[in-house]
């Protein structure tokens, strides 16, 4: 009896050393297959990012002047209001009559369809990444400010008509609720 206890023993001893190694060769050859799946993972994600951004592009290029601006006055406005809701709430008139005054256009159906895509783009990262990283809207922003300043236009100025673009944006809202 002694003799079957000590021999089933160290079978079982053998067994669970034999299963040991294994579960060891399992988790080593698991392991280069879990990077290669995270790899492709992170290919798949930058592939659809440059897909995002050249989508993002051909439709941007395809934009008026004015409607580009919309756009990003509509970028400019949600990047603030991320950061300091209370200086995005003061720049929505600003901005608004900043783009009357440089394009001689306010909001219309054409320039509203831009602007509502420029509020619309931080629900896509990666395009706004690009747009931050390629300093698209910045370098739009800061020539509409530097035709403000060199034709010496007065924020109150500016305010005062992009108030009434601010309306029409809200009909605008309202009426595509409907």
């Amino acid at each position: 009896m002694k003799k079957l206890f000590i021999t089933l023993s160290c079978a079982l001893l053998l067994m669970t050393a034999c299963s040991k190694e294994d579960d060891g060769n399992k988790t080593q050859n698991k392991a280069p297959q879990e990077q290669t799946q995270k790899v492709k993972q992170t290919q798949n994600k930058a592939k659809y990012a440059n897909e995002k951004s050249t989508q993002f592009f051909k439709a941007f290029n395809e934009y008026s002047p004015a409607q580009k601006y919309y756009f990003c006055a509509a970028f400019a406005m949600g990047a603030m209001s991320v950061a300091k809701p209370v200086t995005a709430s003061a720049m929505v008139n600003y901005f608004m009559g900043l783009g009357v005054a440089k394009y001689n256009v306010g909001i219309t159906e054409d320039t509203y369809k831009a602007f509502n895509a420029g509020k619309n783009t931080f629900r896509n990262e990666e395009v706004v990444n690009t747009i931050l990283k390629k300093k698209v809207c910045e370098d739009i922003m800061n020539e509409a400010a530097d035709f403000a300043r060199v034709r010496n236009y007065h924020i109150a100025d500016l305010d005062k008509r992009g108030k009434k673009e601010v309306e029409k944006v809200v009909r605008l809202i309202k009426k595509k609720q409907k």
